[in-house]
């Protein structure tokens, strides 16, 4: 379906509803609480799978071959949403320019350090290594220990992502 499509109020329900009686329209994203197992009728999983272009034609028409042709001729992709945290698109505001609709970006952690307060003269023992000198700043290159986990993220629940077709 086009985003174009004329909604309407249908009695009874709390949004607009198109002309196949949904509120949704093919490729809307939703994150759905229910078992992984039991997709709702008219979605499907963004796993990434290959679907049938014909079967799934109004999905097709919206997403083409933004997340991979499929097999060139008879399906294309899926997004693949497992395990990933969707960002919005930039769209000219400059936060994440140059990011293109679909574009994966690995993880990162900004550059930052961390600073060593030290206070001491000649004498001042640092470890093993002794201060000396009236310069006890120069040369020292002091790290802190590692700490946290394999990634940087933010509080999280999982909830499988759908795509409505």
């Amino acid at each position: 379906m086009r985003r174009s499509q004329k909604f309407k109020r249908k009695t009874g329900t709390a949004g607009l509803v198109n002309s196949e009686g949904s509120i949704f329209m093919a490729g809307e994203i939703v994150h759905f609480a229910g078992g992984s197992v039991s997709v709702p009728v008219g979605w499907l999983k963004c796993n990434g799978a290959a679907v049938s272009r014909s079967t799934y034609a109004a999905l097709y028409a919206v997403l083409g071959t933004l997340y991979g042709a499929g097999d060139g001729v008879n399906t294309f992709n899926l997004p693949d949403y497992r395990g990933e945290f969707l960002r919005g698109l930039d769209d000219g505001r400059g936060v994440d320019a140059g990011r293109m609709l679909g574009a994966f970006q690995a993880d990162d952690l900004r550059s930052h350090g961390h600073a060593q307060n030290m206070s001491g003269g000649p004498g001042t023992y640092i470890g093993y290594q002794q201060i000396s000198g009236q310069d006890y700043q120069a040369g020292w290159n002091i790290r802190t220990a590692a700490t946290g986990g394999s990634e940087t993220r933010p509080r999280n629940v999982a909830a499988l992502v759908l795509i409505k077709y």
